[in-house]
Formats: C-alpha cells, structure tokens, sequence
C-alpha cells in the first residue's frame, strides 16, 4: 500500500475503484470514473521507481548466445538431428489439468510427411516460416480468420520487415540481410540474380563520422537537454513510447549470427536465398537447414564504438487484430509493428548520425529487448515472457537505438504487474501449448528449469519456447492468445489503474481476474472454446466490418 496512506484516504480510494469498476462497461462511466480511478489508484497504487535493475539476476548468470536464440538455432543442422523435447514433458504433473500440448510435436511431424516420431525444433521452425511467408498453406486453411485473404493480410503487414528489415524478427544481426534486384538505370530491366545488402537496421556510422570531422557534432548544453530532443525526435519518428537505458553489457548476445542462405530457383524465373531447403518444403518432405553464420559480439569490430546508453522504443499492437488470436489475422497485429520498428529505428539512427554521433538500430537482434525495456522504465516483466507496459499492457513490440551520446537514463517503474500477474495466470490458462508456467510466483529459474533458449539464473516465470513454438507450426502462424486474454490488454487506462488497486486491496485481490471477465474483454480464456464458441470466427468478421480503430 502506498506511503503516507490514512484511514480515510484509503476508504475513499476503495470506495472509488470499486464503484468505477462495478459500472465501467459503460462508456458514460468511462469518462466519469476514470480520473477518479486514475486518483484511487495513485493512493493505493503508486507507481514505484527503483534505481537497480529490479529483478534479481544471480552471480551465476552469463548472457544468452545468440546461436542458442530459439528461431535462429533451428537453423542449425544439428537441431534437425534430435526431435523435440519439453521442459515438462506432461504439463498435467504441474498444473493438474490435462495435458493438451503434448503430441503437438508429432501432429507437426506428420503434417511434413514424417511417421512414428516428433518433429525437430528445425522442422518445427520451417513449417511455421513456410506458413508464414505464404509458401504453404496453412492446416486450417479456410476456416474464420485462415483465408487467404486473411493470411494476405497478416503477410503484407510483415512485408517491411521481411523484404527490407531483414527478418530480424528471429533475431539475426548484426543488422538483418535482405535480397534485392538491382536495376538498371539506363534500361529499367530488373535482374533476376538477387544481390545481399544491409537491411534497414544498417550499422554505417559513416555519416556520424563524417559530421565529425567537419566539425559539425552538434553540442547540446546538457545531457538533460539532449534526453529532451532525442525523446521527442523519436515520438515524432513514430514511437509511441520511448525510454533511456544505460547500456548494460549483461543484455547483449554474447554472439552474434545469421542463418546461412542457398539460392533457388523460382517459376517466374528470379532467384530466391533462403535459409531452408525449398524444394524439401514444397514436396512435404521434412527439413533440410543450411547451418549458421556467426559472429563475436564486438562493438568496436562492427559498428565502430562501445555504446554509453539504449534508447527503448515500444509500438503499440492492434486491438482488433489480437481479438482474432489464435487466428492468423492476429499477426497482422506484430507484422505492422516490426515494419514500423525498422522504419522507425532507421530515422532516429539517422538522426543521431546527422548530429555527429554513432548510432545503431536494432530490432530483435544484438540484444534482449525486454530487460532493456524494464530498464528504460517502458514496463514491467510479465508472466508470459513479454514486456507489459502501462498503456498498452503486453499489446506492444520493442526495438532499440544503441549510441554513445551522453543522456540521462530513466528508472525501471512498478505499477503492480507483477502482483497481478501472481493472482491472474489467464495467460498461463488460455496458451493452446501450455508454455506458460502456473507456478504463483516469479523465481530465479535454474538450469534444469529451461530449455536451452531460456536464461537461467534470473527471476521470471518459465515460459517453453519449444511448446509455443510448436502450437505455431499446427496454427499456422504465431499466436497471440497470451496477449488477448491478458488483463493488461485493454483500451484505456482507466482499466490498469483498476488491477492496480486490485493488487492491493486484500479484499478484492482474489477477484482481480474475474474484474476483468465479468466486464466481458478479450472472449473465452479456453483455448478450445475460443474458436467452438464462434468467439474467434465474430471477431474476424468484426475487424473486416470496422472502419475505425477502437480506441
């Protein structure tokens, strides 16, 4: 409970968020209780700044390879050898419910045409990419939110990020590789033979050192004064939340790499590189990975200087499109946020070149975004592995613009995620693959806790890539349910400051889940249910009808 909290500002807090919440379906009670809950709450509530990284990370900690990336390692050949293999082999020993991801693994399998065993984590992988770009279609191709139109969708809003980012999604860098035609100025012909370029995440600092030697790096009077213009350039640029970290070398890969590519050839007669055996996918005869190229984490080698701070940027995910999840409609949800992270991250890069200092853009790759994220206060580490902000709850994508720019940092903040988080668990209840630990609270995860994608030896709930990943390749695509039944993902503030008083109010802290289901958001937590119940099939007919976002 907060500091300084009397008897009676308390009652009045209490008094406030329950009456707000009792009525706040309606939009009238929406504009009439939400100050006063956004009041309650911060009596309760306070948002708490800390000066550490606020979760524990033990001594033994060493940082994640970026060859051990869950999607980048099922590009090497020896993950083809060994077929998948779950943390918790029966999640029903854990949980005390049934158990309805285990054979996951196997209906991938044989949907590649392979009999009598699970896939690999490489075949696994291929399957969701193929189903991903449009090579294959997907296995529920047809129903409610598998059409192809709304695959196309989901597909164009990926196209930046696939065709000019270079797919950094996965978590390949340095800087991502795309493939593109070269013209011919003089004639307009457009080669059929690809060339590799940089993506737009490009690590040239050429410019910032050009402006350095003509004299012209751009001298603010502060560090304070610079953290305004940088935060307020990357707002304009288009993030739409944006927070200062101190490089911290702890979140950096300690490699760096990219899976190696193999030309084919297509029917329209161009040259396709891509980093699995096509033919192989095409004939559904199993996977065949072309290994992986890899790098040391050397700043100085590779972008010519030791950054000093990250600069975090959050982009905010569609709420129409993730009512959809599991349905591949969702991912036109990430999809337009990876290609806006590209595009953005570039601009502000650039900007920081233009004034004489180095700069690199970043997506998922060169480091983890998500403790970067907490330490540049854009959030809190929730139960489903993913950043949850205040605004936008886990309806959010991160990138990151590493520089040597002196600015001031912000501080990681706690609003009561984490609280929330230990009596909610509807992510954990609504993931079809039963990836998401039910365990009540965050602890430091040792080795025999996680997959080999998973860091040990920090504080955070066990989430199984394997499994996640796995439901992916049955679904089609990603997923996207842990984000649309999260109690976090609403529209409105009004509907944070009331699980943050939830939190803290012993009286309602077990019906902090249920605050959320009796005002009727995000649908049926059941995977199951979510689609029997036409749930999923109404809100693909609703994002198609619906001119305007929801806001």
């Amino acid at each position: 409970m907060g500091n300084n909290l009397n008897r009676r500002s308390f009652l009045k807090a209490s008094l406030m968020g329950t009456v707000a919440a009792a009525v706040a379906t309606a939009a009238v009670a929406k504009e009439t209780f939400n100050p006063l809950v956004a009041e309650a709450a911060d009596i309760v509530a306070p948002i708490k700044e800390t000066s550490e990284f606020p979760y524990t990370v033990d001594e033994k900690y060493q940082r994640l390879p970026g060859d051990k990336i869950y999607y980048i390692k099922a590009f090497d050949p020896e993950e083809n050898k060994t077929p998948i293999k779950f943390v918790h082999e029966d999640v029903s020993t854990i949980t005390g419910k049934k158990d309805t991801g285990k054979d996951l693994p196997r209906l991938n399998a044989e949907a590649l045409g392979i009999k009598g065993r699970r896939a690999t984590v490489s075949e696994t992988e291929v399957r969701v990419i193929a189903q991903h770009d449009g090579t294959s279609p997907p296995l529920r191709d047809g129903e409610e939110g598998w059409r192809q139109i709304d695959v196309a969708l989901a597909f164009a809003a990926w196209a930046v990020e696939l065709s000019y980012s270079g797919f950094t999604a996965i978590g390949s860098g340095p800087s991502g590789i795309s493939y593109q035609y070269p013209i011919n100025p003089e004639t307009n012909e457009v080669a059929k033979e690809p060339v590799a370029v940089q993506g737009i995440y490009n690590w040239d600092n050429s410019l910032a050192e050009a402006r350095r030697n003509e004299g012209r790096q751009w001298k603010f009077s502060s560090a304070e004064e610079a953290t305004k213009y940088i935060k307020r350039a990357a707002i304009h640029l288009g993030a739409d939340l944006v927070g200062i970290a101190p490089y911290d070398d702890r979140w950096t890969y300690a490699n760096w790499c990219r899976p190696k590519h193999k030309p084919f050839k297509l029917p329209n007669g161009r040259t396709a590189y891509v980093p699995y055996n096509l033919d192989k996918v095409l004939k559904n005869e199993g996977a065949e990975v072309f290994g992986l190229n890899k790098f040391d984490a050397d700043w100085e080698k590779y972008a010519g200087f030791k950054p000093k701070y990250v600069i975090a940027v959050a982009f905010e995910m569609s709420y129409e499109a993730f009512r959809t999840a599991p349905s591949i409609l969702q991912s036109a949800g990430p999809g337009m946020a990876y290609s806006k992270m590209g595009e953005m991250t570039i601009k502000l890069a650039t900007f920081l070149r233009d004034l004489g200092y180095n700069a690199i853009p970043s997506g998922n790759d060169t480091g983890m975004s998500i403790p970067i994220a907490v330490q540049a206060g854009l959030g809190e580490a929730g139960r489903n592995g993913l950043l949850i902000t205040q605004k936008f709850g886990p309806r959010a994508r991160i990138a990151k613009v590493y520089t040597d720019l002196e600015l001031i940092p912000d501080k990681p903040k706690s609003f009561g995620v984490r609280e929330f988080c230990r009596l909610c668990k509807k992510c954990a209840d609504g993931c079809p693959a039963q990836a998401i630990s039910h365990e009540k609270e965050a602890k430091v995860l040792q080795p025999e806790d996680c997959g080999p994608s998973e860091v040990p030896y920090t504080s955070k709930w066990h989430v199984d890539a394997h499994r996640c990943n796995s439901f992916w390749a049955y679904n089609g695509n990603d997923c996207g349910v842990c984000i649309a039944v999260c109690s976090w993902n609403k529209i409105g503030q009004w509907n944070h400051d009331v699980a943050r008083i939830a939190t803290q109010v012993p009286l309602v802290q077990d019906a902090a889940r249920k605050f959320d289901e009796w005002f009727g958001y995000n649908g049926p937590v059941d995977p199951e249910e979510r689609i029997e119940s036409g749930y999923v099939k109404n809100k693909v007919i609703d994002f198609w009808n619906n001119m305007e976002p929801i806001k």
